[in-house]
């Protein structure tokens, strides 16, 4: 009665031994080529042993090898491209299928619970034995899975025909039909002026967005092997995005204009541009960055400690594990530069920025690199998304969420340097910042979203709530939340009030603009107070009366409905990581006690933020505080000592004690 067949998931392959597969092919197919040309350029040597008409002829020889070895080199490319991209479609469509097949598994269990004597007492079925169901609600739940099963079957149908569509339309080299598998064959002397008119380009002195939109249409008129060769011969220009991009709608209706051909030949021959190129879907974006960063970590000229940077990149694309309960949501690279200033950037998004109806970008403050924070921010970006997932859960809401670590901007370095106290960093990171926002919801519009397209929030931390102040003040496009938290201050001259940023406002008219400073944190103050040595530039804090943001606190305490107990934040950080009575815990959050922590008051008041129910905080009974002897004598007030959360009687009597 309750049968699903789950055998149509059975016998996909293994994305490693595909990825295993495809690799080599690149190398070999270069190996040819490089064979064919060492041998035509010692044989061009000889010239001068033969009359002109001789040597003519024979270097005429090498004209069909080297066009056999290069179109090989096309072909297998195309062939790398299609196994790795169904690799890559196949991992995911794993995970899903572990996902539901726990569901099934519950759904089985819970249905035999039904159907048996144990779920019923004293004549009266148990509502909470059979997980709150009732027959209707059994047959609504096997018909979604059923049809969760349906569709990832198709899902992977679909995956497999286009993998081998790609392949087969690789056609065979005879060494004078050159491998172009789309029909769509030019000249040699076209492809010639149009790969002339790219390197003037590239090379040109001024680079606004007029060079970036020819580039694209000459990109258009070629093949995709003609686009594979040209990415292998400028793959240093590539690897970066366009400095000044064109419009969002002009990268939109590009895009929708290439073949499937195209665009998969363009996130292996220009994956720098395309990774980083608002318009494109992230899906699209976050294949050609991998691509990208794998070209950037095997490259022998990338330094040992960039290439450790770059292993934290691949730790960080790593889902959590998951349960039935809480499935891992997939992570995906939206943004990747390989060097400014000497390091990496990055954008790491939690969740499917191409789907998801509430999306927050999540920016870090000082000395928060990808080698030296990544981690540490990825792993409070997750935080932040489990904890948005149950807010959603807690208040009856089926939201899809992502979040996107963002370690897009270069962050000042911590003290003794001195960059903490200027703006200067902070407002060319606001400018990146407001590109990737407006880029998002222009991207996302564009998409056809219904309602206007998705919530978009921003949450920043310390030097990051500066640097996020300066592009909500620049962005086009409205977000409808803002949090921050520990701030290091804003440029009150640059922006006088919330209402300068462009923040959706509540039914009475204020700013959506949320501000929490734990009373603990230690080292927002001094930069603060710190960047009022540099005169005019000096920031104040967010928190007090001239910004007019809505303050909440991070000081923990009682939920006076539940009895559940939320902790404080012990110091500055996002995610605490200090031994309590440690000197480290005189600035440092102790561990658990960070502002994105789970289970602490700034955590839950940030999930409400960040998924429009800022409106759901309350005020907490304070906890009861027990005082703790703390580093060098002093004492540190902490939490109540207590194995399980308390009812509201258990609460009533603690608090009368």
């Amino acid at each position: 009665m309750h049968e699903i067949d789950v055998w149509v998931l059975d016998g996909w392959p293994d994305p490693g031994a595909l990825e295993e597969a495809a690799v080599p092919l690149l190398e070999q197919a270069q190996g040819i080529v490089n064979v064919v040309q060492a041998a035509a350029s010692e044989w061009s040597g000889l010239g001068d042993a033969y009359r002109a008409a001789e040597a003519a002829e024979l270097l005429a020889v090498f004209g069909t090898p080297t066009r056999v070895s290069e179109g090989l080199r096309t072909g297998l490319a195309v062939v790398y491209r299609a196994l790795m991209g169904y690799a890559d479609t196949v991992r995911d469509l794993k995970r899903r299928r572990g996902v539901l097949l726990e569901d099934i598994k519950d759904f089985r269990q819970r249905t035999q619970l039904h159907l048996g004597e144990a779920a019923v007492f004293d004549g009266v079925p148990d509502r909470q034995a059979l997980g709150g169901s009732s027959g209707a609600s059994v047959a609504l739940e096997l018909g979604e899975l059923r049809q969760r099963v349906s569709s990832l079957a198709a899902a992977h149908e679909q995956a497999e025909h286009d993998c081998a569509r790609l392949i087969d339309g690789v056609r065979p080299i005879d060494g004078s039909v050159p491998v172009y598998y789309d029909g769509g064959m030019v000249t040699d002397a076209t492809v010639e002026r149009t790969r002339s008119r790219l390197k003037d380009l590239e090379t040109a002195e001024v680079v606004g967005a007029a060079r970036s939109v020819e580039m694209l249409e000459l990109w258009k008129t070629l093949t995709p092997g003609q686009l594979l060769d040209y990415g292998m011969a400028e793959s240093d220009f590539l690897r970066s995005g366009f400095t000044s991009p064109p419009l969002v709608g002009q990268v939109r209706d590009w895009w929708a204009g290439l073949s499937a051909e195209q665009q998969a030949a363009l996130l292996v021959a220009a994956p720098g541009v395309i990774g980083n190129l608002n318009g494109v879907p992230y899906k699209a974006r976050a294949k050609a960055n991998r691509v990208n960063l794998d070209s950037v970590f095997k490259d022998p000229r990338t330094s040992d400690a960039d290439r450790a940077a770059l292993e934290v990149i691949y730790d960080a694309l790593e889902p959590r594990k998951g349960n039935d309960e809480d499935p891992a949501a997939p992570r995906s690279m939206v943004s990747f530069t390989p060097e400014e200033n000497g390091k990496p950037l990055v954008a790491v998004a939690i969740g499917d920025l191409d789907t998801a109806t509430n999306v927050t970008w999540n920016v870090p403050g000082m000395k928060t690199t990808v080698a030296d924070g990544l981690e540490s921010w990825t792993k409070s970006a997750q935080d932040l998304y489990d904890g948005q997932v149950f807010a959603d859960r807690a208040n009856g809401d089926t939201e899809s969420n992502a979040v996107v670590s963002w370690v897009g901007y270069d962050s000042p370095d911590a003290p003794p340097s001195t960059e903490v106290l200027s703006t200067e960093l902070a407002k060319a990171g606001g400018a990146k910042l407001a590109e990737a926002l407006d880029g998002f919801t222009e991207t996302r519009a564009n998409a056809g979203d219904d309602g206007g397209g998705p919530q978009l929030n921003v949450l920043a931390h310390s030097f990051g709530t500066t640097t996020a102040s300066y592009a909500l003040k620049a962005i086009k496009h409205e977000v409808a939340t803002a949090t921050f938290f520990g701030s290091a201050g804003i440029a009150w001259r640059d922006i006088g009030s919330a209402a300068d940023l462009h923040v959706a406002k509540d039914p009475a008219g204020q700013p959506e603009v949320y501000v929490t400073a734990a009373g603990h944190d230690r080292v927002a103050p001094l930069g603060i107070v710190g960047s009022g040595l540099r005169g005019r530039e000096g920031r104040w804090n967010p928190s007090d009366d001239w910004f007019r943001g809505k303050n909440f606190s991070s000081e923990g305490g009682y939920d006076p409905e539940t009895g559940k107990v939320y902790t404080r934040t012990t110091g500055h950080d996002a995610k605490g990581w200090a031994a309590e009575g440690s000197a480290d815990s005189v600035l440092a959050a102790t561990g658990g006690h960070g502002y994105l922590d789970p289970d602490t008051e700034s955590a839950r008041n940030i999930a409400l933020t960040s998924t429009g129910r800022g409106d759901l905080i309350q005020e907490l009974i304070p906890l009861r505080r027990e005082e703790k002897p703390g580093f060098g004598g002093m004492d540190f007030p902490k939490g109540p000592l207590i194995d399980r959360d308390l009812t509201s009687e258990e609460l009533r009597e603690e608090l009368r004690k």
